[in-house]
């Protein structure tokens, strides 16, 4: 891409950490990011921010744009640090610079313009999901097909949408999949940072929570393609195209 520039720095927000005992074979949640956003882009600089230990950035303008990480947590807990990142993500909103968020982040996003996020009454959504396309963006501008496939974790979904929010992308049991607030923020409910085997331990860590049905049916669904690779492009354009660097 000529119109990556080097000095790019993206802030990765980081709202939980991987299980100490998965994480030689899978890494943290911020290097999961890292480690798609820069196969894409070599040149970009990623500076993590532990929010879930909360290091919440002094500024919004500390980075020229901002990807916020998944997260066990619901964000109707009312706790400091939620409160502290919903502010954080509206302060950004106002600088224009590019904010994506991923699960727990993209609910952030909702619920920090007045969206809300509700219990999911289907229970968890797990494995891969393939969301229909209901809007083409600009920053989609490779290979789209009316569809993506992502790898999902959810038991939380977005309900209602933010006034000025858009809803890009849905699945049956997840109607805002994908969606936008104004014109730099974008969120996605699914994780394409995530890898099957990843994804295979988080259905096995909760097997107690989710029924025989789902856990079948999630299993069988992880030899399908995912469109990882796809979502980061989207990703990686969605920031140079709003870059005032």
């Amino acid at each position: 891409m000529s119109n990556q520039n080097p000095s790019l720095r993206v802030g990765i927000l980081q709202c939980d950490e991987v299980r100490s005992e998965l994480r030689i074979k899978h890494g943290d949640y911020n290097n999961m990011v890292i480690d798609a956003i820069t196969k894409i882009d070599p040149t970009v600089d990623c500076v993590t921010y532990r929010i879930f230990e909360g290091q919440v950035p002094d500024s919004e303008h500390a980075c020229e744009a901002w990807i916020t990480t998944g997260s066990r947590q619901s964000v109707n807990d009312d706790t400091i640090l939620s409160r502290e990142l919903e502010n954080f993500i509206r302060r950004v909103s106002k600088s224009t610079s590019p904010f994506i968020g991923i699960c727990y982040g993209m609910q952030m996003i909702a619920k920090a313009f007045g969206g809300t996020v509700e219990r999911s009454p289907v229970g968890w959504g797990i494995g891969v999901k393939k969301s229909k396309i209901n809007s083409l963006k600009p920053w989609m501008n490779c290979n789209l097909s009316e569809t993506i496939s992502l790898l999902f974790c959810h038991e939380d979904r977005v309900g209602k949408l933010p006034a000025e929010a858009e809803c890009i992308g849905s699945y049956k049991s997840c109607p805002n999949a994908i969606i936008s607030v104004g014109s730099s923020i974008i969120g996605f409910q699914g994780h394409p940072e995530f890898t099957p085997s990843y994804t295979k331990q988080l259905i096995d860590d909760r097997k107690n929570l989710i029924s025989d049905e789902v856990i079948t049916a999630s299993l069988s669904s992880l030899k399908n393609e995912i469109d990882n690779t796809q979502v980061f492009r989207w990703i990686v354009n969605f920031i140079h195209s709003h870059s005032k660097v």
